[in-house]
């Protein structure tokens, strides 16, 4: 491994400093005209509001820097340092989603039920335990650490999320000024910056200490600080009727009900809006689940072929830095095509979409990009494709949790969450298990994720199919989605003129999550 300028490096050295002047440059202006007066003249709720979000960005980032300190590495520490065959990589993987499928089926409502709060912690000693497994050679423990995985997997992407909507609710924020749909915008912008410092970091630590099992050791030291900080900083809760019926902030917390939407009663699994959402995100986050176990060897492969004189690794961190760097152009794409439900356009906003709008459109693009993948060879054709797939995840992450939110209550998020993530994780088991079954003999090995590619393609047509016939906002369209807006990507600031247009819109468009 080496620092020359390959092409990853020229392409994360040219969307960084993309990335901090788009997103930075709005955060400062909004600062600089953020006075001592206006200070002193904010609500009190906004300002209980941006005390929340800095109180869980705090814990989440943490958790989320550990997680992809330690993703970029996995399959080349594996398959590389440790030299298991692919059979085994691909068993190890396996373990992890089998335990994440299964999980699924109580851990949500284990988080609904004993608290949001207890899960997250729970999830730090998993991760870091899960962490530790890959300091040992031994077969059986390396799969108990991918077990341990797969369930943190499972903590990551219901505990948190749903601490963060029911504390919001419980507050009776939805009557501030930054909403939900601003919190996750804000969430999404963050975390792939973060995983951006992660990325160059793991790969700095890993070439100065030259072994791709520091990164997961860092990751524990991350768990830990968010354990902890969690310990001081965060509330129990177990949803809003809980704090409702305790008399904890009542007057507010009810009239945040009031104002959530109202097809957020019919939760049930069986629900055919839930239904659609499930497939919409087993499809996508299946075929991204796919693309992160293949990437590695696919560019090293490609590498290979084109330069066999090079006898080193692609470098992981810095790919996997520019992934997130374009993920967030992605993210930041979305508050740009977001527009006001009147149909007015917000500072710099030229186009007005609505969340199925925009969730169609990355269905689509994405498809375009696995198919390409499938038959491009060339390492920059590779490297450009799968860079236009992470903008398309950029603008799906908040996009999909809008949709989520609509659909599912507060009691029973966590509960829900989970179970519509086990046919994602089946969906991932089958699709690794044919692949490296259908791939195991040597010759080329891009006849192996060439069918895989391409089935993912087509899955996600198909998902862009459902997404138009089940999860369109109907009378809503095409004037829905005003809270992440590019003036205000931050959420630090709101001009007077804003918030008169805000005071007008519906209840059920203007909360979202």
């Amino acid at each position: 491994m080496n620092m020359g300028f390959d092409i990853y490096w020229i392409g994360l050295l040219v969307l960084a400093p993309v990335v901090v002047i788009v997103a930075g440059h709005k955060i400062i202006l909004s600062a600089l005209r953020w006075t001592s007066t206006e200070k002193r003249e904010l609500d009190p709720l906004d300002e209980d509001a941006r005390k929340l979000q800095l109180t869980f960005l705090r814990v989440y980032l943490l958790v989320i820097g550990s997680e992809w300190l330690q993703n970029p590495f996995m399959y080349s520490l594996f398959r590389n340092e440790k030299t298991l065959d692919e059979a085994t990589v691909a068993t190890l993987y396996i373990s992890t989603y089998v335990a994440a499928a299964v999980s699924a089926l109580f851990t949500g409502y284990l988080t609904d039920r004993f608290g949001r709060k207890r899960a997250c912690l729970v999830f730090c000693g998993i991760h870091s335990l899960a962490a530790v497994s890959v300091c040992f050679d031994e077969l059986p423990i390396l799969i108990l650490g991918r077990i341990l995985g797969g369930i943190a997997l499972t903590l990551l992407w219901t505990a948190f999320e749903s601490w963060l909507i029911a504390e919001y609710n419980e507050r009776g924020f939805a009557q501030s000024s930054l909403s939900l749909g601003s919190m996750f915008g804000i969430m999404t912008t963050s975390k792939c910056i973060t995983a951006i410092f992660a990325g160059v970091l793991g790969h700095c630590v890993v070439l100065v200490l030259g072994s791709k099992i520091h990164p997961f050791i860092l990751g524990v030291a991350l768990d830990l600080s968010a354990a902890i900080l969690m310990i001081r900083t965060w509330k129990e809760n177990w949803g809003i009727n809980s704090v409702v019926d305790e008399g904890t902030n009542d007057d507010k917390a009810a009239k945040a009900q009031q104002h959530l939407p109202s097809d957020r009663a019919a939760t049930s699994l069986w629900n055919l809006r839930v239904c659609a959402m499930s497939f919409v995100t087993c499809c996508f986050d299946g075929t991204i689940f796919l693309f992160m176990f293949f990437w590695p060897e696919m560019l090293q492969d490609a590498r290979d072929r084109e330069h066999p004189e090079q006898n080193g690794t692609i470098p992981h961190g810095v790919i996997f830095a520019s992934f997130m760097a374009i993920m967030v152009l992605g993210a930041l794409s979305f508050n740009l095509m977001a527009g006001d439900p009147d149909g007015s356009h917000r500072g710099s906003t030229r186009y007005a979409l609505t969340p199925t709008q925009l969730l169609r459109g990355a269905l689509v693009v994405s498809a375009i990009c696995f198919f390409a993948a499938a038959f491009v060879r060339e390492e920059i054709a590779l490297f450009v494709s799968f860079l236009l797939l992470e903008v398309c995840n950029g603008i799906y992450v908040p996009s999909v949790a809008y949709h989520r939110g609509t659909i599912v209550t507060d009691d029973a998020r966590a509960r829900v969450y989970s179970l519509m993530n086990i046919p994602l994780f089946v969906f991932v088991i089958v699709a690794l298990h044919t692949a490296n079954g259908g791939g195991g003999g040597g010759g080329d090995t891009g006849r192996r994720w060439q069918p895989v590619f391409l089935f993912c393609a087509v899955l996600l047509l198909l998902a862009a199919l459902v997404t138009s016939t089940y999860l369109h906002v109907g009378n809503r369209s095409p004037k829905g989605f005003a809270e992440i807006a590019s003036q205000d990507l931050a959420g630090v600031d709101r001009f007077p003129s804003v918030q008169a247009a805000e005071a007008e819109l519906d209840p059920v468009v203007h909360e979202h999550v």
